[in-house]
């Protein structure tokens, strides 16, 4: 063994501190994110499979009212340019759920029908749905909301067994709408009941929503041929009198796309957290070593001058690092992949609706939480090395490895101030490398810490600007538009044709066909019976005979066909020819007519709701980040619940939020896209004035007399009721009821998501806070060990050494710590932009005061238990080092 190599064991025994909170820190941070990076990459291999093993949808389209078979022939034929489509009845119905403990929270379950051809369901525990009071109930809803197998729920009011806990491949991330910035997974969710089961939801009052699921013969189209096709079938429909509500393709769907999304995203930051850490953690090292060659420039310029090579001298100094840089890049990732991946898959699993998970090893992320830190850490500490050896055996020998001999110690100093104030100025300027680099680490670990603790704050005040934007206590959106307003008479004529429109629309055309036949019967009976009398004879007796009994086989025939129609609605023959007749009334083919809500809910209630239109648009946010959905609204002029809002005559208002999240500047075309009609609306964007409402606000709003002739509706066209009171209105029209409580859901729901995450971030970055500063600061304290033995041997005490030394190092961290708030506040306000550009909605970072003391707090009580390291450190610094030679 080689002199040097000898040096090596007692080099880390004397240091044993700095290496072991370098290793710490490494390992740590590799750990976990090798850890989360296997996690990950399982997680999107088993989404990746779930595409063709749960037969996952192409995409989907809603209507306003079930489609009919011409309607669907339409979609059909729409889409045989590109080799055809399969289009599946996925209806479902927002059923509110009761648990037995129940709080009185709202909670919402999407039930579907079992699904055996798409968006086949997973199983984790039970079976499927057999009989009509069992139901199946999401993983993740049922974990929050503590539902197990063989629990009792009620459905719209009638009670189901759970028989089974599944999750859906089309409800990955639980998304009430597709256009939601979030997930809900706590009062809302997805279920599925047999075929029985779903007709007793619709008969206890479920509204069905009427969505089509597709897959084309070609699942391998491009998301460009398949949005086309897609387009293509919506139109056909549309030309064939269909309401298209929604229409999505699958890459659009966030409950298909988005978990996947959000692990990619996820495992980008934590590559890049890991990568920073360790050049910082690189240049820590190289500071250290630099400190050290300081110390023993004596000994290398001996070495150099008694023949030592360069090269042997700097592969001794980064022996160390090497080794400790190696150890902890293996180890950390064999602890990952041991020991981290399961917690980092609960924190998938607890918020994503996902198969039972299995790991899939990738040699990639050996190499990125393995090989890359390590390798990183070497080059950067031997580039330092290299820098700082560059100096002459003269040089070392001189203690000249710093720099120009007495650069920084030749500083001439104000006479006018103070001993101890130009004592403390000479140890920050000989410092001044370590100390900038302790504000890098200090800025970082703030960082950290500050989103850690600001992260709930941003997004309580998020869900308070949501529950802001709501203006009433509910917003109805309607299918189509139904009239509160009406006579006792219109309520029965459209209670009537509701009832008929119920039951199977070919039941309803046989009537109408065999009326039309008894009709016709009964005029040539009575033809034949008129030119009987006017012309007697066997021949014409005889066709007034044939003519009556083939009216009388029709009105048998109209009879039986009305029979039917009576067995489908539960009643006998006179009250389904009653309910005919008073449907009769209604003329269904004008435009202008609009139905009249069954149910009458007072003057008063009606009296204060208002009526409002809505439609969504799309917004391209440009540079490839895909589009944003934005609500049009049409509102009443001077309106008792959008109050202050200066609308009317062509003008536009626009959310704060979009202006904010866009950086619009004022007389801007702003393009909004219609996906549905394939068409782009122009609308004009004045300046701060036309906006209105809170940074999350991303709406836009114009009377409703200019939103029907922008989309060219029926004037007297609206879709929605605002009303502080609670309305009934009829199922087969509604269609939404968004309310505080739901604004107040996102708020909680991310608490649940985050809460887990922020202990870790502040866990790590209190221990960064940690070693930097006592490393960093350690530097300092050994680099001035003669000047505190000098001191000492002058008469000063350690309290008084201390004092100067300590003081100096404290005023630093402290600046550090106030001066890079705005700097971290300025950074999150664009890490929050940045991350958050691709997704719906605008979120304004919200860092209250207190965070910002906290994150100081935090920092400087870290910082006092390193002072009282360095403390104990000054009090065994020995006299005798003032009488060591130093040249």
């Amino acid at each position: 063994m080689t002199p040097l190599a000898k040096r090596l064991p007692r080099e880390l025994k004397n240091n044993i501190g700095k290496y072991l909170g370098i290793f710490l820190l490494m390992c740590g941070a590799i750990a976990l994110t090798s850890g989360f990076l296997l996690a990950a990459h399982s997680i999107s291999q088993i989404i990746d499979g779930m595409h063709g093993e749960y037969t996952i949808e192409d995409g989907r389209l809603t209507t306003s009212f079930e489609a009919t078979d011409n309607q669907l022939q339409a979609a059909r034929d729409a889409a045989e340019d590109v080799g055809g489509v399969t289009l599946f009845d996925n209806y479902s119905i927002d059923a509110a759920i009761t648990l037995p403990n129940d709080d009185g929270t709202k909670r919402t379950l999407r039930t579907y029908k079992h699904r055996t051809q798409v968006d086949i369901a997973a199983y984790c525990e039970g079976s499927e749905p057999a009989t009509e009071n069992e139901v199946a109930i999401d993983r993740v809803f049922a974990k929050n909301n503590d539902i197990h197998v063989g629990d009792t729920v009620d459905l719209e009011g009638s009670a189901y067994t759970v028989c089974g806990i599944m999750t859906q491949p089309d409800s990955q991330a639980l998304f009430l709408n597709n256009s939601d910035f979030t997930v809900n997974t706590i009062t809302y969710g997805v279920a599925e009941v047999s075929p029985a089961g779903f007709e007793a939801l619709k008969d206890a009052g479920g509204a069905p929503t009427y969505t089509y699921s597709f897959t084309f013969a070609n699942r391998n189209l491009s998301v460009a041929d398949r949005t086309d096709a897609e387009k293509d079938m919506a139109e056909a429909m549309a030309d064939a009198d269909a309401n298209i509500d929604d229409l999505t393709d699958a890459s659009a769907n966030q409950g298909i796309g988005y978990a996947a999304d959000d692990v990619e995203g996820d495992s980008a930051m934590w590559t890049t957290l890991l990568y920073i850490i360790i050049v910082i953690m690189a240049f820590v090292f190289v500071v250290l070593t630099n400190a050290t060659i300081e110390q023993e420039s004596a000994i290398i310029g001996t070495l150099l001058a008694s023949g030592y090579r360069r090269s042997e001298i700097v592969l001794h100094y980064l022996a160390l690092p090497a080794i400790v840089g190696i150890l902890a890049a293996g180890l950390g990732t064999a602890l990952g992949v041991a020991f981290f991946t399961e917690p980092m898959r609960q924190l998938y699993y607890g918020s994503y609706s996902l198969p039972p998970f299995q790991v899939f090893w990738d040699w990639g992320i050996f190499l990125k939480c393995a090989v890359v830190p390590a390798a990183a850490l070497i080059i950067i500490t031997l580039v330092g090395l290299l820098r700082k050896m560059g100096k002459t055996p003269l040089q070392f020998l001189r203690h000249e490895a710093a720099g120009k001999s007495g650069t920084k110690r030749g500083v001439s100093l104000p006479e006018r101030l103070s001993f101890v104030a130009r004592f403390r100025l000479r140890i920050f300027l000989r410092n001044l490398g370590n100390f900038a680099t302790l504000f890098v680490g200090i800025a970082f670990a703030s960082l950290l810490l500050l989103f850690g603790l600001a992260i709930l704050p941003t997004m309580t005040h998020y869900a308070d600007n949501l529950e802001t934007s709501l203006v009433a206590e509910h917003t109805y959106t309607l299918k189509a538009p139904l009239e509160l307003e009406g006579t006792p008479e219109e309520r029965e004529a459209w209670t009537a044709l509701e009832r008929l429109q119920s039951i199977n629309g070919t039941l309803l055309t046989a009537a109408e066909d065999a009326q039309d036949e008894l009709e016709e019967a009964a005029d040539a009976a009575q033809d034949a019976y008129h030119e009987a009398m006017a012309s007697p004879s066997v021949e014409a007796t005889q066709a007034a005979t044939n003519a009556l009994s083939k009216a009388q086989r029709k009105k048998d025939a109209f009879y039986a066909s009305i029979d039917d129609i009576a067995d489908a609605l539960g009643c006998n023959r006179d009250d389904a020819i009653d309910l005919m007749e008073k449907a009769a009334d209604i003329d269904t083919d004008d435009d202008d007519i609009h139905p009249v809500n069954t149910t009458d809910n007072g003057a008063d209630v009606i009296n204060q709701a208002e009526k409002f239109a809505v439609y969504q648009l799309e917004y391209d946010r440009g540079n490839n980040n895909g589009t944003e959905t934005v609500a049009v609204y049409g509102i009443q002029p001077n309106s008792r619940y959008w109050k202050d809002l200066d609308i009317g005559n062509g003008k536009v208002v626009f959310g704060s939020g979009l202006a904010d999240k866009f950086g619009w500047d004022g007389n801007q075309q702003i393009d909004l896209y219609d996906k549905y009609e394939d068409k782009t609306h122009s609308l004009t964007f004045s300046g701060q004035e036309d906006t209105w409402g809170t940074k999350s606000n991303m709406n836009v709003y114009m009377s409703i007399n200019d939103f029907n002739t922008m989309l060219s509706n029926n004037k007297s066209y609206f879709n929605g009721y605002v009303s502080n009171e609670a309305l009934t209105l009829d199922a087969r029209y509604y269609a939404n009821d968004t309310t505080p409580d739901d604004m107040r859901a996102v708020g909680d729901q991310f608490v649940d998501m985050m809460d887990s995450m922020i202990g870790m971030m502040v866990g790590l970055a209190v221990f960064i806070f940690l070693l930097f500063m006592y490393l960093l600061t350690k530097v300092v304290i050994d680099r001035s060990a003669r000047s505190i033995s000098y001191m000492k041997v002058f008469g000063y005490r350690d309290k008084e050494v201390s004092h100067l030394y300590i003081r100096s190092v404290t005023l630093c961290v402290v600046a550090s710590l106030v001066l890079c708030q705005p700097l971290i506040i300025g950074s999150l306000t664009v890490i929050f932009r940045s991350m958050l550009l691709a997704y719906n909605g605008n979120i304004e970072i919200y860092v209250p005061w207190w965070c910002m003391a906290a994150c100081v707090g935090i920092g400087f009580a870290t910082y006092l238990l390193v002072a009282l390291i360095h403390t104990r450190s000054i009090k065994r610094v020995s006299l005798s080092e003032a009488l060591k030679v130093q040249e």
